[in-house]
């Protein structure tokens, strides 16, 4: 992404776990994270905090804005994120997938 382009269609690649009673979700794409009783929860929540980044984006200067679209999530969590979806894949943890995207007709408040 070299730039905001409002029309752009781009799938942000995400993750959830449980810890405890609580879903933690996170947008490696751009280092985001949210919370939720619920995967579908904390999925939603993840959604309403993309979409504010991205607004607020919008409003930067285009030096600014490339920097804030271009953020990812370190390293070691995206490896250890990827890790934990490929060992609940392996282990045939149920139905529910660990990894996620969302897709621009997921965000209402700005399409990416």
């Amino acid at each position: 992404m070299t730039g905001w382009n409002r029309k752009a269609n781009v799938n942000l690649q995400c993750y959830a776990r449980l810890c405890g009673n609580q879903w933690h979700a996170i947008c490696t794409d751009l280092d985001i994270a949210a919370d939720g009783a619920s995967l579908e929860e904390a999925r939603a929540s993840l959604a309403v905090c993309v979409e504010l980044y991205l607004e607020s984006a919008e409003a930067l200067p285009p030096d600014d804005r490339c920097r804030w679209l271009r953020r990812k999530a370190p390293w070691h969590v995206r490896w250890r994120m990827a890790l934990l979806n490929a060992l609940h894949w392996l282990r045939g943890s149920g139905t529910t997938p660990l990894s996620f995207i969302l897709e621009p007709d997921e965000l209402t408040l700005a399409e990416v």
